[in-house]
C-alpha cells in the first residue's frame, strides 16, 4: 500500500500506472477477441484503454514547454556523445507531446485539423526520442564493458580457441554481478528497448499485434514504475 501511495503521490507515478492499465487492457481485449470472447466484455475493455489515454494526454497537457526547457540544462553536459544524446531525446519528446496535445485537442473537439497526420508526426517526434535514448543507453554499456573487458567473455576467444580455458560460469558470474551494480543502465535499456516497436509499429515499420504491443508498453511501463519506486535505479543525467 506504501508503494502504491508513493506512485500516486507523483503526477509521473500516476501517468505510468495509467499506461500500464491501458496497455494491459490492449493485451486483453485483443486475446479476448482472437477468442471470439463476448463482444460487450470486449468493448468495455477497449472502452477502458481510451479513457486511460485520454487521461493521460489530459495529465500530460503543458508539459511539452517544461521538458523542452530541460533540454537547454543538458546542453552544458560535458560529455559530447551524452549532450548530444540527451538534449535531442528532451526536445523531440517535447515535440512529441505538442504534436499529442493537438491530437487530444482535435479530437475533443477544440480543433479542427487532420488528426492522422498529428497523430503520424507524434509518433515519429516518439521514434526519435526513444533512438537518442537507446543511444545513450548502448553509449553507458559500452562505458561498463571497457571497464570490465578483463573478465568479461571477447569474441576473440572464440576466433583464438582460447575458450577451453575461460570460466563461462566465473564469467557469467561476473555479468550478473556488473548487471546488478549497473542496474539503471539495464532497465533503462529494457524501457527503450520495448517503447521502439511501439511507434514503429504505429508508423507502419513493423507489424505486431495489438497484443505484442499491448505486452510491450506493460513491460516499459512496469521499468518505468521501478525507477519511481525506486529513485536509485534510474538513470541519471535523465
Amino acid at each position: 500500500m506504501d508503494i502504491l501511495i508513493k506512485v500516486n503521490n507523483q503526477s509521473n507515478g500516476r501517468d505510468k500506472l495509467a499506461r500500464l492499465i491501458q496497455y494491459a487492457s490492449r493485451l486483453v481485449w485483443h486475446q479476448l477477441e482472437s477468442r471470439n470472447a463476448n463482444k460487450y466484455s470486449v468493448d468495455r475493455i477497449k472502452s477502458l484503454e481510451n479513457t486511460l489515454s485520454s487521461f493521460r494526454k489530459v495529465l500530460r497537457l503543458g508539459r511539452c514547454i517544461d521538458i523542452c526547457y530541460t533540454a537547454l540544462n543538458n546542453m552544458h553536459i560535458d560529455d559530447p556523445i551524452l549532450r548530444f544524446a540527451l538534449t535531442t531525446s528532451k526536445l523531440t519528446h517535447g515535440l512529441y507531446l505538442y504534436a499529442d496535445h493537438i491530437v487530444w485537442l482535435a479530437k475533443s473537439g477544440f480543433l479542427k485539423t487532420d488528426t492522422d497526420k498529428w497523430n503520424r508526426t507524434a509518433n515519429k517526434f516518439w521514434l526519435l526520442s526513444i533512438i537518442a535514448n537507446l543511444v545513450r543507453d548502448f553509449y553507458e554499456i559500452l562505458h561498463i564493458l571497457e571497464l570490465n573487458r578483463t573478465t568479461l567473455l571477447k569474441p576473440s576467444h572464440l576466433l583464438n580457441g582460447s575458450i577451453q580455458n575461460f570460466d563461462f560460469y566465473v564469467s557469467m558470474k561476473h555479468l550478473y554481478t556488473v548487471i546488478h551494480c549497473h542496474k539503471d543502465v539495464f532497465i533503462d535499456t529494457l524501457k527503450n528497448s520495448c517503447d521502439l516497436f511501439i511507434p514503429l509499429t504505429a508508423l507502419g515499420f513493423t507489424k505486431l499485434s495489438p497484443s505484442a504491443v499491448g505486452a510491450l508498453g506493460a513491460a516499459s511501463s512496469i521499468a518505468a514504475l521501478v525507477t519511481i519506486i525506486k529513485p536509485i535505479t534510474k538513470l541519471v543525467p535523465a
